[in-house]
């Protein structure tokens, strides 16, 4: 009977949180829409959408172990869809932000000594379109040390080897791909793009 009201609220919480991230996701994609962007208010969606499916996030994991083996695919597939979602509205919108920061180029005699390559290379990055890929690895908990060559092939092959994610966003897919103890120990670590500096 406890385990079954655990369910119930673990749902009504998800609920209440889902339609927190999608407010917010909505709100980004209205701002990024405007042609009268603003930066600072994009920043602190972007902010906000992570503080709001921070604790989605959790209640997933929460919820995971609870529910039926026939129910498990289909909630499983919405899961990642939010988590899909919230990952695309974010990079979309640090792209916007990177965009507006990156000096612009505006002298003549810089723009003349541009390679051909150099000038291809910006040209084509600007029209790059980034799909977050769905990426099926069933999660590691770290309670049964048999299943982690199952994980980390899956999660080795999908994302560990790809090369058009960087470390940072590899780093985000294990920590959205571990649960429990496993997520646990990883969460300790805090990632950085670049090494610190030695002394």
């Amino acid at each position: 009977m406890a385990e079954a009201q655990t369910f119930e609220l673990l749902k009504k919480k998800r609920k209440s949180f889902r339609t927190a991230v999608t407010k917010v996701v909505n709100e980004l994609e209205a701002e990024l829409s405007n042609s009268d962007l603003n930066i600072d208010r994009l920043s602190e969606l972007v902010e906000t959408l992570s503080i709001k499916f921070e604790p989605l996030t959790l209640v997933d994991q929460q919820l995971e172990p609870l529910f039926k083996p026939e129910q498990f695919d289909g909630e499983f597939e919405i899961t990642e869809e939010y988590r899909e979602k919230v990952l695309l509205w974010q990079f979309r919108a640090k792209k916007k932000i990177n965009e507006y920061l990156k000096p612009r180029v505006t002298s003549p005699s810089f723009q003349t000594t541009l390679s051909h390559s150099q000038d291809e290379h910006f040209r084509n990055s600007d029209n790059i379109r980034i799909k977050v890929p769905k990426y099926y690895i069933t999660r590691f908990y770290g309670d049964d040390a048999s299943k982690w060559l199952t994980f980390w092939n899956s999660f080795e092959t999908s994302v560990h080897n790809n090369e058009s994610l960087n470390k940072v966003d590899k780093f985000n897919y294990l920590k959205a791909h571990l649960g429990g103890s496993a997520l646990n120990t990883v969460e300790v670590f805090q990632f950085r793009q670049k090494p610190m500096m030695k002394p």
